[in-house]
């Protein structure tokens, strides 16, 4: 099944003003002009108009930049809660503008619910999903598997099941200089969040290794234990480095590191440019572990695959995205580059292969916005809209739509999301942004 572009016709939206705040001072308003705007590609890539397609993400071939892998869930419109059995997944051949859909692999899974996708050095992509049954109790014996292609996602490999359970909100990272994969869901059912490792190219994972941070406990459903941790982490990992951070204890974001592929941690404090701890993050982005994880884990975490031991953590604030940035796995800080995202939905942050950060967000009003970081996260472009018009929200959120992507690669900012358009529940979306749309901001 080949996807055409369909959205290329729509009108480009009038010229776009907007205030970034870098470190904490206002930037000037930048106008992006309409010659620049309509170089912006916008796809409707599932094109499935009467289901919910949501939470999509997007990975880029090093390779071959021209070769892209798509993914997002299937859901039934609300008030469904389960997927309707396989998860969608496409392959690109030109930079996004056009799609073929391939079957997913679903091995003996019913169903499938969560899905992402990353991509190793030599171009090997890897899809990570939850086995998803119906009923509570064939659910509680459901696992994370992951699959792999070699092919530029034309075809892929039978799952391998990990020994990880169900995850509320799954993840998976590719560490770039070393290959191996790392997959985060459940070391029991639904929490804690664990990671398990492979060293072989995705053909087999360890024994899941717990994520430290808070184990609030709760009662996820009557006469299963109470759940303890959050349903969801996120990680990033690159030079055998891996990382996580958490709202942590004492209200402080607190930063995980691991150089042992989990099986020790360091917990270390994020602080601003001076030395002081950073309070927890507060909005409405923090998720609620008695809510299953309404929203993407916080705070967001990114590797820097120009430089080993630089990553970039991101704590909602109100209306706000703070960035940090530590060059030493953790042990200083610099930040925060705050940048001002009012209405914001399912954030996301990437590195891209030469350091530059790319942030985006959808709204809660229907527009998708990025910006870019040219200096390593230390400031931030005037945001970018990447969709042309303003579309409906559509059934936005849980079940199957958790958060959103960006990826940096080949002169491009590649943004993934879903929104409401053509009357449809929701369907995920690609905007493909050339980088000399994103204004560096003016030096002070």
């Amino acid at each position: 099944m080949v996807l055409f572009v369909n959205s290329s016709t729509k009108a480009c939206a009038a010229a776009f003003s907007a205030l970034v705040l870098l470190g904490g001072s206002p930037a000037a308003v930048v106008s992006t002009k309409d010659a620049g705007r309509a170089s912006i590609l916008e796809v409707d890539v599932t094109n499935m108009p009467d289901l919910k397609e949501g939470q999509p993400s997007v990975a880029v071939n090093p390779r071959d930049p021209d070769n892209l892998v798509f993914v997002s869930t299937i859901f039934p419109p609300s008030p469904g809660l389960e997927p309707v059995g396989e998860c969608f997944v496409a392959y690109s051949n030109d930079k996004g503008r056009t799609w073929t859909q391939v079957p997913w692999p679903m091995g003996d899974a019913v169903k499938c619910g969560e899905p992402s996708v990353v991509v190793n050095a030599q171009g090997t992509f890897y899809l990570d999903n939850n086995q998803v049954s119906s009923g509570l109790a064939a659910n509680l014996l459901d696992h994370n598997q992951v699959s792999r292609s070699t092919d530029g996602g034309r075809t892929w490999s039978a799952p391998v099941v990990t020994p990880l359970l169900l995850g509320g909100a799954p993840k998976l990272a590719v560490d770039l200089a070393t290959g191996r994969v790392y997959a985060v869901a459940g070391e029991a059912w639904e929490y804690p969040s664990a990671v398990s490792v492979s060293s072989d190219g995705g053909r087999s994972f360890s024994a899941p290794r717990v994520i430290p941070g808070p184990m609030p406990c709760i009662e996820v459903a009557p006469g299963i234990p109470l759940s303890c941790g959050y349903p969801g982490r996120e990680i990033a990992v690159y030079g055998g480095i891996l990382v996580s951070a958490s709202q942590g204890e004492a209200g402080v974001v607190t930063f995980y590191v691991s150089r042992d592929d989990g099986q020790s941690w360091t917990s270390l404090p994020v602080t601003d440019s001076h030395g002081i701890g950073v309070p927890s993050g507060t909005g409405s982005l923090v998720p609620a572990p008695e809510l299953g994880a309404a929203a993407d884990p916080v705070p967001w975490v990114a590797a820097d695959p120009s430089r080993r031991g630089r990553f970039a953590v991101m704590v909602p604030r109100g209306s706000n995205l703070e960035v940090y940035i530590t060059q030493d796995a953790g042990k200083t800080w610099t930040g925060p580059s705050v940048i001002s995202a009012v209405d914001a939905q399912r954030p996301a942050i990437s590195f891209g292969a030469n350091g530059d950060l790319g942030v985006m967000w959808r709204t809660t009003t229907g527009n998708v916005f990025s910006v870019v970081s040219f200096d390593h996260g230390r400031s931030f472009s005037a945001p970018v809209q990447v969709n042309h018009v303003t579309e409906p929200v559509g059934q936005s959120g849980p079940p199957g739509d958790r958060w959103s992507g960006i990826t940096l690669a080949d002169g491009y900012v590649y943004v993934a999301w879903s929104d409401g358009r053509d009357d449809s529940p929701l369907e995920a979306i690609l905007g493909r942004v050339p980088l000399g749309l994103y204004q560096r901001p003016v030096a002070r």
